[in-house]
């Protein structure tokens, strides 16, 4: 993430002892058809940690986490460029979130 909290130092949204700890991403419906250029609206979660290990803890015991959220609206060029590789797997009503799962690889 360290391109994403570059963009987000660069533009003074993110602070000196907070740390970039996920993304949430929402993309509406395109109303004129796939000529439009869609916004892609990024909310950064950001904790207030010294590093990644001191956050993980608190993630792991269970206890509440304390998130402050930056909320930007980004072109698609935007908002791939602070990603080195990008994967999103998308289920109907979300029934796969979360879940493991087995797959056949099909020769289409």
């Amino acid at each position: 993430m360290s391109d994403a909290s570059k963009w987000l130092h660069d533009k003074g949204l993110i602070q000196d002892d907070e740390l970039l700890v996920g993304y949430e991403i929402y993309v509406g419906q395109l109303s004129t058809g796939p000529s439009d250029d869609p916004a892609i609206h990024t909310t950064f979660l950001l904790a207030k940690t010294s590093g990644m290990d001191p956050f993980s803890k608190i993630v792991k015991g269970g206890g509440n986490i304390d998130l402050r959220k930056v909320t930007e609206e980004l072109s698609p060029k935007e908002f791939f460029s602070l990603f080195k590789r990008f994967s999103v797997t998308l289920s109907s009503g979300g029934l796969l979130e979360g879940r493991e799962y087995n797959y056949t690889e099909s020769d289409a």
